[in-house]
């Protein structure tokens, strides 16, 4: 069994804020930094780092490290003539952030690039990239017989076709008052909308009700990543055979455990430590 990413990869700049700037005000930030990122690149790591066999599907620029993502597979991302994508990230006091992308080679991401899907396993996708190649990802797993689990962020409405190949949606509060309701998302076709509530944990809604999942309380210092943390903890944890209930658990205390840090990447945590958080 495996976990294919499909998904951005991109250079992060870190700025610290004491607080986010209103439009049209200026904040003097405390100090920045930089490091890796992109939804796709993030949940690949977070997958390796719970010691899950990944694959990353994605387009990068020339100026792309891959040690930045060392244990995952990664011949299946294309090398562009577009630079990497760029996050600036805003970080505040209260580890809250803004987070503004520029694609550069993720924009070019097609169908034609997702390729065959063989074996077995769970595919991730996320719409940092275009929603075309989303789509054959999606496809791809129906046909052969893989979980498909989207995370639709940024947040965009989403085709009933997608809807009905996918297995779990996975949006934030955010993203759900731009797809609409859990009852309207399962009646086009979801198999599940799994709704992260932050520091609450999160909700399972399905045809035969909804479950809630409790969150984890944790010394919060930069939210970053933290739902791609979540993301690659539930794909990882589908794929090892877990029921969607405790596959949610998992995720909700690697997505805990993944704001203790600076950065998308920095502590994201090992299944060890997941492990005994929910202890």
């Amino acid at each position: 069994m495996s976990v294919v990413v499909v998904g951005a990869v991109n250079g992060d700049l870190i700025v610290r804020v004491p607080r986010i700037a209103a439009p049209g005000s200026t904040v003097i930030a405390t100090g920045s930094s930089t490091g890796p990122g992109g939804k796709g690149g993030n949940q690949a790591a977070a997958v390796a780092r719970l010691g899950g066999e990944c694959a990353l599907i994605a387009r990068v620029g020339p100026d792309f490290d891959p040690a930045s993502l060392s244990s995952v597979d990664l011949s299946r991302v294309v090398r562009d003539t577009a630079p990497t994508g760029l996050a600036v990230v805003l970080v505040d006091d209260a580890g809250e952030n803004a987070i503004t992308v520029v694609p550069g080679a993720n924009a070019n991401l097609g169908p034609a690039d997702v390729g065959p899907l063989t074996g077995a396993g769970v595919v991730l996708a996320s719409l940092e990239v275009p929603l075309a190649a989303v789509a054959e990802a999606a496809r791809r797993a129906a046909t052969g017989g893989w979980t498909f689990v989207l995370n639709p962020a940024p947040a965009v409405p989403l085709p009933d076709l997608l809807l009905r190949q996918t297995d779990v949606l996975v949006p934030n509060e955010h993203e759900l008052a731009v797809l609409g309701s859990p009852e309207a998302l399962l009646a086009a076709g979801a198999g599940a909308v799994v709704v992260t509530l932050g520091a609450a944990g999160c909700r399972i809604h399905r045809r035969a009700g909804t479950v809630d999942i409790p969150g984890h309380r944790v010394a919060t210092v930069d939210t970053t990543g933290a739902g791609d943390a979540f993301c690659g903890a539930l794909a990882w944890a589908l794929d090892t055979g877990h029921t969607l209930d405790d596959a949610a658990r998992l995720a909700c205390a690697a997505g805990a455990l993944a704001t203790t840090a600076v950065g998308a990447r920095t502590a994201q945590p090992t299944a060890a430590e997941v492990t005994a958080s929910l202890r």
